[in-house]
């Protein structure tokens, strides 16, 4: 049975034997079915069959976002490629090259931070990988006592890294499917609200090894003009052609994003919807009354359409 939605707080009842202070108290108001993306926290990535809107959490991971923001400034993804697409795993995207990147400091590991619990919301069941699971203004987060991070859900925005913790730079990545076995382990800073479609068009490939680099071009030699056309052709349609803050666009020209506000009613209701098939005629034995979280991307839409 669909458990009964709260739209609205209970207004008191005016009467005389309520003070008048009290009667005459409004009503809180339910929260907002919707909030809006801000500018600079929307990133616009451009691939060959589309736009990629990616929302920023600096909440979680604040340095990321702070080196993602330098480096949308700089360009440094325009022209860039995907440069690993692996099926079922992630797409991953800057420069793969070390010495491509090196000006870059590396960024302090922030996988998980303490949080209140203030502004989460419930999934309301349990989760495999994680004591609590929910939302945190849209981002699928799990929670061990005090301690909150952001999941690796289809979708999530994350810094690729060496195997010591405190060596991401440049590199970002996409998970195509949950990778769940991944949270805590490397940082999730954003998500894709808008455009997830043309990730998972990205045709797939391996990156460039050490061998094959040097069977090309000889290990004493770097010949950047050759490895940026090898790069080219053997990336052809995984290319970023721009990559930037939608703050950096005029206001009166730049798209605007909104994504359903998971402190809202519309949320819950939307989230039980899921949880309950007792209604469809096809099931003959219907699914648990659970969700699973990364099977639920919170919506969002561009204002406008």
């Amino acid at each position: 049975m669909k458990r009964a939605l709260f739209l609205a707080a209970f207004a008191l009842a005016a009467c005389s034997s309520v003070p008048a202070s009290i009667a005459e108290a409004p009503a809180a108001e339910a929260a907002p079915a919707w909030r809006p993306v801000a500018p600079e926290n929307l990133v616009l990535l451009e691939v060959p069959t589309g736009t990629v809107a990616i929302e920023l959490f600096p909440d979680a991971a604040p340095a990321h976002v702070a080196r993602l923001r330098e480096l949308l400034a700089e360009g440094f993804y325009d022209g860039e490629f995907f440069y690993r697409v692996i099926e079922g795993h992630v797409a991953q995207a800057g420069r793969e090259f070390e010495m491509a990147s090196k000006a870059w400091q590396p960024v302090p590991f922030e996988a998980e931070r303490a949080l209140s619990a203030d502004g989460f919301t419930p999934l309301g069941n349990a989760d495999l990988f994680a004591p609590e699971a929910g939302h945190r203004s849209g981002f699928a987060v799990g929670r061990d006592g005090q301690q909150e991070w952001l999941m690796n859900c289809p979708g999530a925005l994350g810094m690729a890294r060496d195997d010591a913790p405190e060596t991401g730079n440049t590199e970002i990545y996409i998970p195509l499917q949950p990778r769940r076995y991944l949270d805590r382990n490397y940082t999730i800073f954003g998500r894709v609200i808008a455009g997830i479609q043309h990730i998972h068009r990205l045709p797939r490939v391996d990156p460039f090894t050490e061998e094959e680099m040097n069977a090309l071009f000889g290990e004493d030699e770097p010949l950047a003009q050759q490895m940026s056309q090898y790069r080219r052709s053997k990336n052809e349609y995984n290319i970023i052609t721009s990559a930037r803050l939608a703050a950096t666009i005029p206001a009166a020209e730049r798209p605007a994003y909104e994504v359903m506000n998971t402190a809202s009613a519309e949320w819950a209701a939307l989230k039980d919807s899921k949880r309950d098939y007792s209604a469809v005629p096809a099931f003959i034995a219907p699914p648990v009354n659970k969700l699973d979280i990364c099977s639920l991307p919170v919506p969002a839409r561009k204002v406008g359409e």
